[in-house]
């Protein structure tokens, strides 16, 4: 409703008129030496901004920027450091890795050779006790038969001289005495088979 009476209003005559150059100009340019003062005043403006204003914040500006740049640099080469050392500390990881494994390898060869050494040490020194055992059984069964015979020998001149009431003569009598003995050991060492 406003709106209609506006249009109203401007198409009356009275209210609408057509503008003359020098009131045109008048109205667009009050006062022609305060429209240069003022853009003189403008224009000193304009370069005291620049001068003082711009310049500084443009430098402050491309300078933060070198700085933002340099530091983006830095954190990427810093990165990629980063990602290189990480490579390589898997690398040696793995390599350490591998010599352990190969360490834990030797040592169990090792271990096993050892083994092999000490058993094969222990059966020869079992081997050894076996056959020193087994030859002083040998010498210790000889020994008692040595004994046994002399005794029997002894046994068979004593009861000899019993008999015949006579002393043998050791020297003739012995040998023929040493056979029958041992024969009969002989023969008691097969029925003990």
């Amino acid at each position: 409703m406003k709106l209609f009476n506006l249009f109203i209003f401007l198409a009356e005559e009275n209210a609408i008129g057509k503008p003359e150059s020098n009131d045109f100009i008048s109205k667009v340019i009050p006062n022609f030496w305060a429209f240069l003062v003022q853009l003189f005043a403008f224009i000193i403006m304009i370069i005291i901004v620049i001068k003082f204003a711009y310049k500084p914040v443009s430098k402050f500006l491309a300078e933060r920027k070198r700085i933002v740049n340099d530091n983006l640099t830095e954190a990427e080469e810093k990165n990629k450091e980063a990602n290189k050392n990480l490579e390589e500390a898997k690398i040696k990881r793995q390599e350490t890795q591998k010599e352990a494994i190969q360490i834990i390898q030797d040592a169990k060869k090792e271990a096993e050779a050892e083994r092999g050494a000490i058993l094969e040490d222990a059966n020869q020194a079992l081997a050894k006790t076996r056959a020193k055992a087994m030859e002083d059984i040998e010498l210790a069964k000889a020994k008692a038969m040595k004994e046994m015979h002399d005794e029997v020998v002894d046994i068979a001149m004593e009861a000899t001289k019993n008999i015949l009431g006579r002393e043998v003569n050791n020297n003739d009598d012995k040998a023929l005495l040493d056979d029958f003995v041992s024969d009969l050991i002989d023969k008691s060492s097969k029925d003990n088979k």
